[in-house]
């Protein structure tokens, strides 16, 4: 039975009345009475009309992308506390590429922004449609004067139940979840607390972070690599610290070349930008040591390669305004890796900013961080995940944060040797496998390869949401 919520121990549902448990039932139940001589207006006409016709809904017809027919722009009005849906409400914008309501759905309940170009390596294998949701408080997501308490992971996975509740009423075939990193740990999410909303979910290279400063990571990323990687790192890292004087304008002008601005101090962001320069070179593996700078290249050559590997323009303030969410989740309850630069001590000598004044937090914001969330998802994970699939890079810092399945879960767990944050099924040694697990999940045969499909999605749109990755380290 779909939509059935979990009955295991949830330490943030003890204080809700059975009174008020049951209304938002009462409620979508009085939402789907129709007229008993016809059918209901979401089960007639075009599409476009029948998703204009769901409790909501506000669907625009945009170009359609990666081979798919039809597409739309949706706004779906939420309630901001879920537990009082007749409370303030925000709207939460969506994409859904859309071939036929027979056919499967893939959902991508993004842990960040989403676009009309997102899309899923899964619906390509599938040949499924996609729906693609921003995350609630990210841009297009974020209610006016946004109340940061109602930003968690029980009040997500409540916007995300209640857009499969409303959708399969039109798109009754298989559901199968999905998302990368941020996206993949979104999407085990809600599986937790509405296990039964989809049939199968699998989460790309998604960490569970025990704490603020989840110390597994450091060993873990200090044997990423070669040994010659990572001394051509930490000489590079060094290089510019020791050149930080006559390297700052470039690295200030960077900005103002790519459209961008930063107004925070700029000698605290290039260090943090050099410091994180070794985690995002093995998150991304896209470098062989022979790109790296030396001294003798030009100031302009090194600060672009930095720019390159860290993604500098994700800490302009444009971007950091994105990243808002992203930051308070990391700081009351998802977590941040532990992570010190004891080759680099002895160049620091900035301060770093603080986070409220990065992110423009009232200042006198406490975070308080939720210590029993992950624990209480990881226990469910390995004892009750059934029809999970999790899929991780060998080389990405980020997989120090694997889930460990020890339990009686039917779940699968793939560590592809040699590969980085952007791992996909088709790079796998055991394609084969995944493919018979979550055939078996879905009820349908997946062989590997087969025929040419009308649905083709490129790797750079078909794990993120996003054109790019937008995940940084460390967060601000």
């Amino acid at each position: 039975m779909r939509h059935a919520q979990s009955t295991a121990f949830s330490p943030f549902r003890l204080w809700m009345s059975p009174v008020r448990a049951l209304f938002p039932v009462l409620l979508l139940l009085a939402q789907g009475c129709t007229d008993a001589t016809g059918p209901a207006p979401w089960d007639r006409g075009d599409i476009l009309d029948r998703l204009n016709a769901l409790p909501g809904v506000v669907a625009v017809e945009i170009q359609p992308h990666y081979g798919y027919p039809r597409a739309f722009q949706l706004d779906i009005t939420q309630p901001v506390d879920h537990d009082r849906p007749n409370g303030a409400t925000f709207t939460q914008r969506a994409y859904l590429s859309h071939i036929a309501d027979s056919v499967p759905m893939v959902f991508a309940p993004s842990g960040y922004g989403t676009t009309p170009e997102s899309g899923q390596e899964l619906a390509e294998i599938l040949q499924a449609n996609c729906l693609s949701v921003t995350h609630r408080y990210f841009p297009e997501a974020r209610p006016r004067n946004p109340d940061w308490q109602y930003l968690d992971i029980w009040q997500a996975a409540q916007d995300h139940h209640r857009i499969v509740t409303l959708f399969e009423r039109i798109y009754d075939g298989k559901w199968v979840s999905t998302g990368a990193s941020k996206g993949g740990k979104t999407a085990v999410f809600h599986r937790r607390f509405f296990p039964a909303d989809v049939d199968a979910t699998v989460a790309y290279v998604a960490p569970f972070l025990l704490s603020p400063e989840d110390a597994r990571f450091e060993p873990w990323l200090r044997t990423r690599g070669t040994v010659e990687e990572r001394e051509a790192i930490y000489a590079f890292q060094r290089m510019l610290l020791e050149r930080k004087d006559q390297l700052l304008p470039f690295y200030g002008a960077w900005f103002g070349e790519n459209a961008l601005t930063y107004s925070l101090p700029l000698a605290s962001a290039f260090e943090g930008s050099v410091i994180s320069y070794e985690w995002n070179f093995f998150q991304r593996h896209r470098f062989g040591i022979e790109e790296i700078p030396g001294p003798e290249a030009s100031e302009e050559a090194m600060i672009e390669h930095l720019a390159q590997v860290v993604r500098l323009h994700y800490q302009s303030d444009l971007w950091r305004d994105y990243f808002k969410a992203y930051v308070y989740q990391v700081l009351t309850e998802t977590g941040s890796p532990k992570y010190e630069p004891y080759h680099l001590y002895d160049l620091l000598e900035e301060q770093g900013v603080d986070v409220r004044v990065a992110y423009d937090f009232p200042l006198d914001m406490d975070f308080v961080y939720r210590w029993e969330s992950i624990p209480d998802v990881l226990q469910w994970a390995a004892t009750e995940g059934d029809g999970i699939l999790y899929i991780y890079g060998e080389i990405d810092p980020w997989t120090a944060g694997a889930v460990e399945l020890g339990g009686p879960a039917d779940a699968l767990k793939i560590l592809q040797a040699g590969a980085d944050h952007g791992v996909r099924i088709s790079e796998l040694d055991e394609e084969g496998l995944v493919l018979q697990r979550l055939g078996a999940w879905l009820g349908m045969a997946l062989p590997p390869g087969g025929a040419s499909p009308s649905i083709q999605v490129p790797a750079e749109a078909a794990l993120f949401g996003t054109p790019e990755d937008p995940t940084l380290f460390p967060p601000w």
